[in-house]
């Protein structure tokens, strides 16, 4: 990523298109390398866990407001979100560490 003093005008942003991703992070105008998939084939066990992942993640919209704010509440001071507090404990538990 590099901060940009402005985001250049419109020509050129459709010009580097597919090379160049500009776009505003936090009001702050920065560039990066176009994302792209990458080429190597994913293990089998990385995709088997795909559908879990892929149903944890949708689920978050089915919860109740009560339980996302719990999810909220965890997540402050993690460094996660309430969003990834939710999967992660979806996929590997809440608490995947004994407690002491």
């Amino acid at each position: 990523m590099a901060r940009l003093v402005i985001l250049p005008n419109q020509g050129i942003i459709d010009g580097f298109k597919g090379t160049v991703d500009f776009y505003l992070w936090k009001g702050v105008p920065c560039a990066r390398a176009w994302p792209r998939k990458p080429t190597k084939q994913r293990s089998a066990k990385v995709q088997q866990t795909w559908p879990a992942f892929s149903y944890a993640a949708k689920e978050w919209l089915n919860l109740t407001k009560i339980v996302q704010d719990a999810y909220i509440k965890l997540a402050t001071n993690s460094g996660l979100t309430s969003r990834e507090m939710q999967v992660r404990s979806y996929l590997t538990g809440l608490y995947r560490y004994p407690i002491p």
